[in-house]
């Protein structure tokens, strides 16, 4: 006779499945969360429980980094100000990352420095502790070499995922005030969708973005490059019409850089060191012309290095990158980021529309009418595609 199955015993003290609260995210899309700490503890993330530490800290620390004003608040961390500079230590800028040395620049002299080993890339949710751009204190030693003892709280941060560790970021540059997003119309052709990337990531990273459209001496056709330009600056956005090849538009552009910090930001090939060049010849710079087998860039430029401009203001030139990862940016966020998209959001009929298939959208809707640029909606769907939810469905 078949013995029957022992019935399961149930533990009296498990706990009864908790039901994730998804109205936060009505709240968001409607507006009506005023204060962030009001929704924050109904937040749960999928991810492994180191990864999530991880992701936290790195955000806490971008947030701390970037909350300053960087037209007003110049001042370093109260234990680094200027009257409590250690004896023997200066402050400089770094002006050049090579393996693990750093170009300073210190007024009257350059340093070659190493980093001091108490200092960690570890606490600040960046791979490299260093970058192009940093405020630091040196202490030298009798040759002339140099320590990075110190480095001041930044800015501005332009930022991009690391390869290996894609929930940490890598430093392109800091304490820069703009970002010139440089493109080409032709050779290579003029990539929209990076562009708009560029603009996200100078937003993220608090720095004013300008536009500039090179290579404008290869368009058959002026005003068909202008036009495809006016949508940007309808956006409120700065666009400068450049050719390093016949000069023109460098003395606006030279205006621009004057007096400021500037990052150089593009894919190779679109001349971004030719247009250095161009502003001042002096410049060490290398250039080299577009491969006829790809059409796109020959990488030339292979580090990020600050240059100092004869008329004030630095500029930095950086290798071309065709791929650009937003960190600190998830779906729900990206709308933000698109104005014109995020004028129609409350039209759609869902309240958490996504914008990319839902019917009702009153985004689709207005692509259909040639209210948005179907080129920026492209945009905005790619880059939708590429980003991580974060927060639970």
């Amino acid at each position: 006779m078949a013995r029957k199955p022992k019935r399961k015993r149930i533990k009296s003290n498990r706990k009864p499945r908790i039901v994730r609260d998804k109205s936060w995210k009505t709240d968001i899309l409607r507006g009506d969360a005023d204060d962030w700490e009001e929704i924050s503890p109904q937040l749960q993330r999928v991810v492994p429980r180191g990864r999530e530490e991880d992701r936290v800290k790195l955000w806490t620390k971008v947030d701390q980094e970037l909350q300053r004003d960087p037209e007003t608040d110049t001042s370093p961390a109260s234990e680094t100000e200027q009257d409590a500079i250690p004896e023997g230590w200066q402050r400089g800028i770094v002006t050049r990352v090579s393996t693990s040395l750093y170009d300073v620049d210190l007024g009257q002299q350059t340093a070659l420095c190493a980093v001091r080993g108490s200092l960690s890339a570890a606490e600040t949710g960046y791979t490299n502790v260093v970058a192009v751009g940093d405020e630091v204190l040196v202490s030298l030693d009798p040759s002339g070499d140099g320590v990075i003892e110190r480095i001041y709280p930044r800015r501005t941060v332009l930022a991009r995922p690391d390869v290996i560790h894609p929930d940490w970021s890598q430093i392109i540059v800091a304490n820069v005030d703009q970002t010139l997003i440089v493109s080409s119309w032709e050779e290579p052709a003029l990539w929209l969708e990076l562009l708009d990337r560029y603009l996200i990531a100078a937003a993220t990273g608090q720095m004013t973005p300008l536009i500039c459209l090179n290579k404008i001496d290869l368009a058959l056709d002026l005003q068909h490059c202008m036009e495809e330009m006016a949508l940007y600056e309808e956006l409120g956005y700065t666009v400068l019409f450049t050719s390093a090849e016949t000069g023109q538009g460098i003395d606006e552009l030279r205006a621009h850089l004057v007096g400021k910090r500037t990052v150089l930001a593009g894919m190779s090939g679109v001349g971004k060191s030719s247009l250095l060049l161009a502003v001042q010849p002096d410049l060490e710079l290398r250039v080299a012309e577009v491969s006829a087998y790809s059409g796109e860039g020959r990488h030339t430029t292979t580090q990020v290095s600050l240059l100092k401009l004869d008329e004030g203001g630095y500029v930095v030139d950086t290798p071309g990158i065709r791929e650009l990862g937003l960190i600190t940016v998830h779906r729900h966020e990206l709308v933000l980021y698109f104005p014109e998209i995020e004028d129609r959001v409350g039209g759609c009929r869902f309240n958490d529309c996504s914008h990319t298939h839902e019917p009702g959208c009153a985004v689709i809707q207005a692509v259909e009418e040639g209210e948005i640029a179907w080129t920026r909606y492209a945009s905005y769907q790619s880059i939708y595609e590429s980003l991580p939810e974060y927060y639970t469905e």
